[in-house]
């Protein structure tokens, strides 16, 4: 249902409850959320294997995009959904310094209008770096040595923009 002020080309549209009769009001019990945490606190699942698999397919697509079997636009999406799946799945397992460097490597690959060369080149050293991060099993952020890892990617894709203009 909508209204109409007046005079004015305003239109008010009014809320559809329906959703929320659906779904219900208030918050999660705390419960539910302690034992949810204690889970994420003490996830024994091994990551590698699937951290592996997506720095793999990640692995190809940066050797089709250097061989030009990709067009830039399809080197991108698949760039960017991979390290996407990265970012969401390694927050779960306890590696929170993958989380932090996908998400900048997001960033990095969302903000380009065209993937050239040198663009690749970062995102194989960011894929070279987390499959280091995976394979000696780095949980947790990774104390200075994460911090400088996050330093000089961001480092690395400031310069890649800053020549670009």
């Amino acid at each position: 249902m909508t209204e109409h002020s007046e005079g004015s080309s305003v239109k008010v549209i009014k809320q559809n409850y329906l959703l929320r009769a659906k779904i219900g009001s208030g918050g999660i019990p705390a419960k539910i959320l302690e034992k949810c945490l204690r889970i994420f606190e003490f996830n024994s699942v091994d990551f590698s294997p699937m951290a592996l698999e997506h720095l793999k397919k990640l692995e190809t697509v940066i050797e089709d995009a250097k061989q030009r079997k990709l067009t830039r636009d399809e080197a991108t999406m698949k760039m960017t959904a991979i390290v996407m799946e990265l970012k969401a799945n390694a927050g779960m397992f306890n590696y929170p310094l993958i989380t932090r460097l996908a998400a900048i490597m997001l960033g990095f690959l969302e903000g380009m209008k065209d993937i050239d060369d040198d663009a690749i080149e970062i995102v194989a050293a960011h894929h070279n770096t987390l499959k280091a991060i995976v394979q000696k099993k780095m949980r947790g952020h990774g104390g200075a040595m994460g911090d400088n890892l996050e330093k000089e990617l961001k480092s690395a894709c400031a310069r890649y923009y800053k020549s670009r203009g």
